[in-house]
C-alpha cells in the first residue's frame, strides 16, 4: 500500500483513540454512570421540591398581606357606620363590608391551603434528603476515585496528541486537507476497510466490499491498492479506502 495510506491509517486510529480518551476525561466513566443518572435525578427532584415550597411560602405571604389589607378595609368601613346619614350610603357601605369579610374569607382559606401544601412539601423534602445522604456519599466517594484517574487520562491525551501532530508532519498538506474533508463529512472517520466476502465453501468468485457501505470495490481497485502509490475512494462513499491486516499483502 501508499506509505501514505500506511501513514492515514495510523493517523485514522490515533484520531478514533483521543476522541475517546476525550469523552473519558471530561465525561463521566461507565462504571459510575448508572451512580451518577441516579445522582442527578435525585438532585433534580429535590430542586423541584425546594422550588415549589418556595413557592407556597410566597403564595402563602401574599394571602397573609391581602388578609391584613382586607381586614384594614373592613375595619374602616365598620368605623363609617355611624356616619352615614341616608339609607342609600348605609346600604352601600353594607355592601363594601360585606366583600371585605368575603374577601377576608377567601384569602385565609388560600392561606391556609398554602400553608397545608407547605408543610407536606418540607416533609416530603426531609424524607428525601434523608434518602439522598447515602447516595450522595457514595457519589462523592466515587467522584473522587474518577478524579484521582483523570491525571493518567490526561497524560494519555497529551501523548496522542503529539502523536497525531507527528503524523501529520508526514502528509502532504493537500493529502491531509483532503483527509480532513472527509472525515468532516462522515463523521469523523475518512477511511473504510475492504472486505473479502466469505462464501460457503469457498466456491464462487471473491468479492470485496466496502466496509462502510458495503458498496462492491472491483478486484482492479483492490490490485490497485496493494500496489499504487495513489489514494483510492470508494465509488459510493467516497472514504478513503484500505485493506486490513493480512489482506494488505495478500
Amino acid at each position: 500500500m501508499s506509505q501514505y495510506l500506511d501513514t492515514i491509517v495510523e493517523l485514522q486510529e490515533a484520531l478514533d483513540q483521543l476522541a475517546e480518551a476525550q469523552e473519558r476525561l471530561h465525561g463521566i466513566p461507565d462504571w459510575m454512570r448508572e451512580l451518577h443518572d441516579e445522582h442527578v435525578a435525585k438532585s433534580a427532584e429535590i430542586r423541584t421540591l425546594e422550588e415549589a415550597g418556595e413557592t407556597l411560602a410566597t403564595e402563602r405571604r401574599a394571602a397573609e398581606g391581602a388578609i391584613t389589607d382586607a381586614q384594614e378595609k373592613l375595619k374602616k368601613y365598620q368605623q363609617q357606620i355611624n356616619k352615614v346619614s341616608t339609607q342609600r350610603e348605609y346600604g352601600a357601605l353594607l355592601q363594601e363590608i360585606d366583600g371585605a369579610k368575603a374577601q377576608v374569607t377567601t384569602c385565609e382559606e388560600q392561606a391556609f391551603s398554602s400553608l397545608e401544601k407547605l408543610d407536606q412539601t418540607q416533609r416530603d423534602l426531609t424524607t428525601l434528603r434523608e434518602g439522598f445522604r447515602d447516595l450522595d456519599q457514595r457519589y462523592a466517594a466515587e467522584l473522587a476515585r474518577w478524579e484521582g484517574e483523570k491525571p493518567a487520562v490526561a497524560e494519555k491525551v497529551a501523548g496522542l496528541e503529539a502523536r497525531i501532530a507527528g503524523l501529520k508532519e508526514k502528509l502532504p498538506r493537500g493529502l491531509f486537507s483532503q483527509f480532513e474533508r472527509i472525515r468532516e463529512r462522515h463523521g469523523g472517520t475518512a477511511l473504510a476497510p475492504i472486505r473479502l466476502l466469505e462464501r460457503p465453501g469457498g466456491k464462487g468468485p471473491r468479492e470485496w466490499h466496502c466496509g462502510a457501505c458495503n458498496y462492491r470495490v472491483r478486484p482492479q481497485v483492490v490490485v490497485e491498492i496493494r500496489n499504487s502509490s495513489d489514494l483510492v475512494q470508494c465509488d459510493s462513499c467516497k472514504r478513503i479506502l484500505y485493506l486490513p491486516g493480512p489482506q494488505a499483502a495478500a
